[in-house]
């Protein structure tokens, strides 16, 4: 939807027809144009997220699934459950994980990953244009390396 044309009401509405409190489902869709944000947080809690990690994931998303999964890639690789939101928070998706994994398997540490990642530079936000779709044996590679990489530095989750 373009901006201005959606109704944050119904994102209210509907997070807090789920497990979200009043105060929650407010504080999850302020300025929210769309449901998206209700609709992801709805999913993540249903899934390994509880209601803060939820609307700190799904807030300001424009997409109903991006954030999630993002979160779950870059946990199945080596960044912990705090990692994992902190990267894909608001409008994460896929290629934002690959991005950090790519990123994480080279010279650079977490934390790095996660800023050059979340917020890319030209360099890397080329990489993540041409990043479509990974195919799932290049994917399962990818969070081996990562997984060894992080186990060798004992920085595993």
């Amino acid at each position: 939807n373009p901006i201005g044309s959606g109704n944050p009401l119904e994102c209210v509405d509907l997070a807090y027809k789920g497990p979200f409190s009043r105060s929650e489902s407010i504080e999850l869709c302020a300025g929210s144009v769309t449901k998206a944000p209700a609709v992801c947080a709805n999913q993540a809690y249903r899934g390994r997220y509880n209601i803060s990690e939820s609307i700190s994931l799904c807030k300001d998303s424009t997409t109903e699934t991006g954030p999630i999964d993002c979160a779950n890639l870059a946990y199945n690789g080596p960044f912990s459950t705090a990692e994992s939101i902190e990267l894909c928070s608001h409008n994460g998706d896929e290629r934002t994980a690959v991005c950090a994994l790519n990123a994480y398997r080279g010279p650079y540490s977490k934390s790095e990953a996660i800023v050059i990642c979340k917020m890319p530079s030209n360099t890397f936000d080329k990489m993540i244009q041409t990043t479509q779709k990974i195919s799932k044996e290049k994917l399962r590679k990818l969070i081996k390396e990562t997984n060894i990489k992080a186990f060798k530095n004992k920085e595993y989750k």
